[in-house]
């Protein structure tokens, strides 16, 4: 089955035009409490999830014990605890600051369970291995060869299959591609099982949708992509105006 992605939901096409920006950090941030400086750092954070790995992100070694483990583990939460803001108006960084929090906690549990971490070691080396690939496959979305990245993909995701970002990559470039829609969907439903928090996730899933004639259940992905990540314009205009076409349909 092929299909065409509509261009108005592509937020996440590399090389495509930049996405609306994102709302400036205002002086009326200050009255929360929440430093401009900790505001990016957290964003910045939030956006480097799916390229650390559970020891960089605790910022321990892989000869760690489990006791500095925990120190490490501690004394990044006191930072990065939801209930540090509580009651507090931070807006979009509510959610990132949830989703930084939740992965610090399972790298904690991880790698402080001698069995757990053996297994998460073993994964470590899996994905050591697909360096090459990831690489010759980022390589073919850069020149557009959708076909071929989503080949590349494929092989990885048979030797990752939990990873949340492989998955999502295969999707994507098998959206871009106009080919393999089953598989694409497959991949995308699993991508957002494995990880909830990311909106491009989403919004490739609402792509995947609108290509089936689908138009509610894209709508349905882009407000949980809103919710996500409220300061995304780009986001905000897509779900608004599809839900114009959603509600110019159930009127006709």
């Amino acid at each position: 089955m092929r299909y065409s992605l509509p261009p108005k939901l592509d937020a996440d096409a590399p090389g495509a035009s930049a996405p609306a920006p994102r709302r400036p950090v205002s002086a009326e941030r200050a009255v929360t409490g929440m430093p401009e400086a900790t505001q990016r750092r957290i964003t910045e954070l939030y956006e480097r999830l799916n390229r650390v790995d559970h020891y960089g992100l605790l910022g321990v070694s892989a000869t760690d014990d489990a006791k500095a483990i925990k120190r490490a583990y501690f004394a990044l939460a006191k930072e990065h605890h939801p209930d540090r803001w509580f009651r507090k108006d931070i807006g979009a960084l509510r959610g990132k600051i949830e989703a930084i929090f939740n992965a610090m906690t399972t790298a904690e549990a991880t790698l402080t369970n001698a069995k757990r971490r053996a297994e998460y070691d073993a994964y470590l080396r899996d994905v050591l291995k697909t360096r090459i690939d990831r690489r010759r496959a980022e390589a073919l979305e850069a020149s557009k060869d959708w076909a071929a990245a989503a080949e590349v993909w494929a092989r990885i995701v048979e030797q990752l299959p939990t990873d949340a970002y492989v998955q999502h990559r295969r999707a994507y470039t098998l959206l871009r591609s106009g080919s393999g829609y089953d598989a694409a969907t497959a991949a995308a439903t699993r991508a957002i099982e494995l990880d909830s928090t990311r909106a491009e996730y989403r919004v490739t899933a609402a792509n995947l949708h609108l290509a089936e004639g689908r138009d509610r259940s894209a709508l349905a992905q882009l407000a949980v992509a809103c919710e996500i990540e409220p300061d995304r314009a780009d986001l905000g205009g897509l779900h608004a105006a599809l839900g114009v076409r959603v509600a110019r349909a159930r009127s006709a």
